[in-house]
């Protein structure tokens, strides 16, 4: 995996605001990676990050994460039901791309 994209990866899911949450497919627009990609990055190196922020296209997390998450979603009071995060928790690509714009640091300009 490219070291500089998985970076970005990760510093634009910590962007992501408490009470809300991003599909993978947006993060990927912002840090120019496919969805698939952004969920190989969650996958093994999402663990020291707010993965919980990070959800399919339907809310949705993998069944495994789900218990854990629904506990950092209710202390963070992001919207959801028992099964997946709300549509109102999430951020659009403009949000996500502003936030980025203004607070990130792209590992791959030294």
């Amino acid at each position: 995996m490219d070291e500089v994209v998985v970076e970005r990866v990760l510093r634009i899911v910590e962007l992501v605001p408490m009470g809300n949450v991003v599909n993978y497919g947006t993060v990927g627009l912002v840090a120019s990676c496919s969805p698939r990609y952004v969920g190989r990055v969650m996958k093994e190196f999402g663990s020291n990050v707010t993965w919980w922020r990070v959800v399919n296209a339907a809310g949705v997390l993998p069944e495994a994460l789900l218990p854990t998450a629904r506990g950092r979603w209710d202390d963070e009071g992001t919207p959801h039901t028992h099964e997946k995060a709300s549509r109102s928790a999430f951020i659009d690509i403009d949000d996500l791309e502003e936030l980025w714009r203004t607070h990130g640091i792209d590992p791959g300009s030294s």
